[in-house]
This record gives structure tokens, sequence and C-alpha cells, in this order.
């Protein structure tokens, strides 16, 4: 059997198994929970080392010291956040548990090596932070209702002079992402 004996009409596609790769600059770190018969413990944030504890969390916001710091909670089913991108501003997201989102990244920095890629990491339950620098547009598909997100930004933001610049959630480059895979 070969393609031309499928029916045109039957809409198909090849079934991708590999993963796209990573967009430069952009950084994830799996946290350690701290589970026990009372419940659990994550740490965020660590500006500094103390003795060998830490040092990773520290080296994850070396550079990135935070300006503000967010709170976001959608209640709407499937509901997709942004995209949109800064121009001086990097965010550190990181969505507490039991939520759960699929963050869709795309690189518009025409000088990048990964300039037009997209990258998508799923993000469950307090376990990984994001960090997305300038020139990366990112939104988020939340996958559980209600889907928090924490998250802090290297800029205060200003209305008089906003750094956030759009693109449509359905752009071309990213529209098939935002789906749930099945099977």
């Amino acid at each position: 059997m070969t393609n031309d004996d499928i029916a045109p009409e039957i809409s198909y596609r090849t079934k991708a198994y590999g993963r796209p790769g990573t967009i430069k600059g952009v950084r994830t770190l799996r946290l350690a929970r701290h589970i026990d018969d009372r419940g659990s413990f994550v740490e965020i944030f660590r500006a500094r080392t103390d003795g060998s504890a830490g040092a990773d969390l520290a080296g994850f916001f070396e550079g990135a010291g935070p300006a503000q710091m967010n709170f976001s909670l959608v209640r709407a089913d499937g509901h997709v956040k942004g995209l949109h991108f800064h121009l001086k501003q990097e965010d550190i997201w990181f969505f507490p548990d039991p939520s759960r989102a699929k963050i869709v990244l795309l690189d518009v920095r025409k000088a990048s090596p990964t300039f037009a890629r997209a990258q998508v990491v799923v993000a469950e339950g307090g376990e990984l932070l994001i960090r997305i620098p300038p020139g990366v547009a990112h939104g988020y598909r939340a996958l559980t209702n209600p889907c928090a997100l924490l998250y802090m930004v290297t800029e205060s933001f200003d209305p008089a002079a906003p750094d956030e610049y759009r693109i449509a959630w359905d752009h071309p480059a990213v529209k098939d992402l935002w789906d749930v895979a099945n099977g």
C-alpha cells in the first residue's frame, strides 16, 4: 500500500515522535519537591547559594534580578493566553501545583541562531521553572481549570510605555502547537 491508495478526502500526516530543538536562551530548571505525610515543599527562588545548597537554583536566576512578581489565574477550559514578547524584559514562569499548562515559545529575534523556531514545554504541578529571554514570544494553554501562573519579570510594568508586543495566538508558526495531542 502507498499514499496513492488512501482516499484524497482523508486529511492525514505522518505522526512525529521527535522533539523539536530548544530556542537559544530559553532555560528550564526541574525543581526538587520534598514530600512527606504532611504535604510538600518546593523552593522556587534563591538569590545566592548557602554552602552547597541551592547552587542550581541560584545559578538559574543569575543575571535576572526580579523587578516585579505577578500571579495570574485562568478559570476557562482550554484557554490560550498570549502570544506576546518583550524587547527588554525576561520572564520567569512557575505553574504551582496542581496547575498544568502547555507553554508555546517562538523565537522572533532576527539575529538568533534559532530564529523562527518554535518550542513547546509542558509544566505540571510546581516542578519546573521556565526562563524566557527578550525577543522570544510566549504564551500558554491552560490544561487544568483553574490554572495558576506565578511569574517574575526583570522590568517593572510601565503602562505609559509597555514593553509588550502582541502576536496572534494562531500565527502560522504556532497555530498547530496549542492542540493537545491524542494518540
